[in-house]
């Protein structure tokens, strides 16, 4: 019962009583569902907020206080458009003949937050007049002139605002940047000299003196007193920006550079004022010399503590405007990690790029990390897997993507969850577990069917395990229709002939593979399949030398010593 006596005194229209006429069951209605309204607005459920004002306003479509809760409520959300919400807030203040401040005050924060500047403008004036809210009105009024560009209003606030509750640093600063703009420089400053008097410890002042000098054309001024400041406070933010204006006014265009890179390199400046001073950098480069100078502050960069990705950022996007290599990109993702180890984008780079120089075991320990901070990311269970079972770490590979599967429901990437359940069906077939592998690649040719290393995987291990050898040749047939040059793929449809006896069709291909091969560590399967046709095709020299480079390489079958030692052929 307490609570609706104090709804009653602190919101205005709620359960007014009538002098003529009684409260009917409506009105009764609509205080429990504005009274609840209330009560979810305070546990913060606006969704229920909304609902319970929807049904009270059916009932009671001109009570301010649940037209000014509704506009307050949806001006948080999508559900209406601006004008729409404009046109609630508006109803609220007309209803309450506009002389609820705190109506009005909250009006003109959503007016003045989505930029409507023009309509706040009359709201915060009328706002001045009550001293309660004077200060904030003021204040947003200088905001609201300075976005339109009304430098003559703005002054005027400010003088007022100065009469009215006497003077403060922040409107003294904003009087001076106010005369600035008007060319008043003379005014702004005899200010400059007032607040540097006042504050002898803070070089913002007379800093603030020396731009305005600039500004005026005193240039000879202005640049002595910049330099004097630049000696007693080198690392100063307002500083360093005044020397920028001044070197870039005079013409000083390499000394005017290196300024823009002190800035950029000082960690006390703000990042806003960095990122914007390096698009600057980066978007008036004149030479190679200058080129080489962007590169060199992003280097820099590169060492800092940075606890903000913007920089980074930007080192990234200029690297792709210089299509500059993969490997070049890796410094600015490390730093992203740094910052933000759940960027996810930053980190599949990092995994790309262990994955590309074949590092494994840094493709492991970035897609772990990846999984930590991103637990539903497929791609790092399917590479991460994949390298597992590179380094023959075979059950911890299993394990990996047994950790994955509860994750591809949820994947809408088709061909993500075709590459897991094909790398996935490696480690099973490997590991001796053939039907549930041979299950997976059926299920990875469902989710991609021109998926190639599914393809030709299945095919081969059909192949090595003797089954299925014309369903074999045709998933490798189809393999070499798409992808026509990989040797790889050639050797697997050789060696799928070969085993069907087709030793002369099985030599054109295993030929063809040789011409491409590129000898790398781990290729010696493909000399070993050679040597096995060469030696059916009573080429037994040929084969031998094969049988040998094979070996050089690595990657042959168990037999593949015995072949060499009795220089005959063994089934694998």
């Amino acid at each position: 019962m307490l609570l609706v006596g104090l709804t009653v005194l602190t919101n205005e229209g709620m359960a007014r009583v009538r002098k003529d006429k009684a409260p009917t069951i409506a009105d009764a209605l609509y205080n429990s569902l504005y009274l609840e309204s209330v009560c979810q607005r305070e546990a913060g459920h606006l969704a229920a907020q909304y609902e319970l004002l929807n049904q009270a306003l059916k009932l009671n479509p001109n009570a301010p206080e649940a037209v000014f809760d509704m506009a307050a409520c949806v001006s948080q959300g999508n559900v209406m458009d601006e004008e729409t919400v404009t046109e609630l807030f508006d109803k609220a203040v007309k209803l309450t003949k506009g002389r609820n401040p705190y109506y009005l005050e909250t009006y003109a924060e959503y007016l003045t937050y989505r930029q409507m500047f023009e309509r706040a403008v009359p709201i915060w004036e009328k706002l001045t007049n009550d001293e309660n809210k004077r200060e904030n009105a003021y204040r947003m009024l200088v905001t609201c002139y300075d976005r339109l560009g009304r430098n003559e209003d703005m002054l005027h606030v400010l003088e007022t605002w100065t009469k009215v509750e006497g003077g403060s640093e922040y409107v003294e600063v904003m009087r001076m940047k106010t005369l600035n703009r008007l060319g008043r420089y003379n005014e702004a400053i005899t200010i400059a000299d007032k607040l540097a008097e006042e504050n002898p410890s803070n070089e913002y002042y007379a800093a603030a003196r020396a731009e305005s000098l600039l500004e005026s054309g005193d240039t000879a001024q202005a640049g002595q007193e910049a330099r004097k400041l630049k000696e007693k406070y080198p690392q100063s933010p307002s500083v360093q920006v005044l020397l920028i204006h001044y070197l870039n006014e005079t013409k000083q265009r390499d000394q005017m550079l290196q300024a823009v890179a002190d800035v950029i390199l000082n960690d006390d400046q703000e990042m806003g004022l960095r990122t914007s001073m390096m698009q600057s950098l980066m978007s008036d480069v004149r030479s190679p010399e200058e080129e080489k100078q962007v590169v060199q502050v992003f280097d820099s960069l590169m060492t800092q503590p940075l606890e903000d990705a913007s920089l980074p950022e930007l080192y990234i996007h200029y690297l792709v405007s210089k299509h500059a290599p993969d490997s070049a990109y890796m410094p600015a993702m490390r730093r992203m990690i740094d910052i933000d180890p759940s960027d996810n984008s930053a980190r599949l780079m990092m995994v790309q790029d262990a994955l590309n120089r074949k590092d494994y075991g840094e493709t492991i320990t970035q897609c772990r990390e990846g999984i930590r901070y991103n637990p539903q990311n497929l791609i790092c269970y399917h590479i991460g897997g994949g390298a597992l079972y590179q380094e023959k770490r075979y059950e911890e590979s299993l394990v990996l993507f047994k950790q994955g599967l509860p994750f591809v429901k949820d994947t809408k990437e088709l061909e993500t969850v075709s590459n897991f359940y094909s790398s996935y069906a490696d480690a099973l077939h490997e590991t001796g577990h053939r039907d549930e592998a041979y299950a997976l690649y059926d299920s990875a040719l469902v989710y991609n069917p021109v998926n190639t290393v599914a393809l030709n995987n299945y095919a081969y291990f059909l192949s090595l395990d003797g089954i299925r050898l014309d369903y074999a040749r045709e998933m490798s047939s189809k393999v070499l229709e798409i992808e026509p040059n990989n040797p790889t793929y050639i050797d697997t449809y050789a060696w799928i002939l070969f085993l069907n006896k087709d030793y002369n069709e099985a030599l054109s291909y295993i030929d063809k593979a040789l011409e491409k091969v590129n000898d790398e560590p781990g290729d010696g399967s493909l000399y070993e399949h050679a040597g096995d046709i060469y030696y059916h095709l009573d080429k037994r020299t040929e084969a031998l030398r094969f049988w040998r480079k094979a070996e050089t390489l690595g990657g042959g079958s168990e037999m593949l010593s015995k072949k060499i030692k009795n220089q005959r052929y063994y089934e694998q």
